[in-house]
């Protein structure tokens, strides 16, 4: 799990949106309404948003093309939940919610890289020393 979220308000302008993801480097953005998971956009969506008209994508706000409900799992759920999560939604990032409260996102890379380290560590691999 990824614990630095990036948010933005149901309000922001989606050209906005975009510029943070981009300065970010992130692929999704929760989106809040009064500090509360009110959907979620990712570049695609972004992107299918840039195929209207110029002025029509300058004018959109991220509630017009935001995702909800938005999947979610819980903080006690364990790597295989996830999976199985993400193989049935065919979702890439998952936030991860305790109470209202938005504690991390899981993405795909998050579990590649976890499932690569776990193998490494079941090869016998030589592990880092701190």
């Amino acid at each position: 799990m990824t614990s630095l979220i990036i948010t933005a308000e149901a309000e922001t302008l989606v050209v906005d949106a975009a510029r943070l993801m981009a300065a970010e480097d992130i692929g999704s953005l929760l989106i809040t309404k009064a500090d509360v998971l009110a959907g979620m956009v990712t570049r695609r969506e972004v992107i299918a948003a840039q195929l209207l008209s110029e002025e029509s994508y300058h004018n959109l706000r991220v509630k017009d093309i935001m995702t909800t409900p938005v999947v979610t799992i819980g903080p006690e759920a364990d790597i295989g939940q996830a999976i199985s999560l993400i193989n049935q939604t065919g979702k890439r990032h998952i936030p991860v919610i305790e109470g209202n409260d938005i504690i991390g996102l899981v993405a795909t890379t998050d579990i590649i890289r976890v499932l690569a380290t776990m193998k490494l560590i079941a090869d016998g691999a030589p592990q880092d020393e701190d």
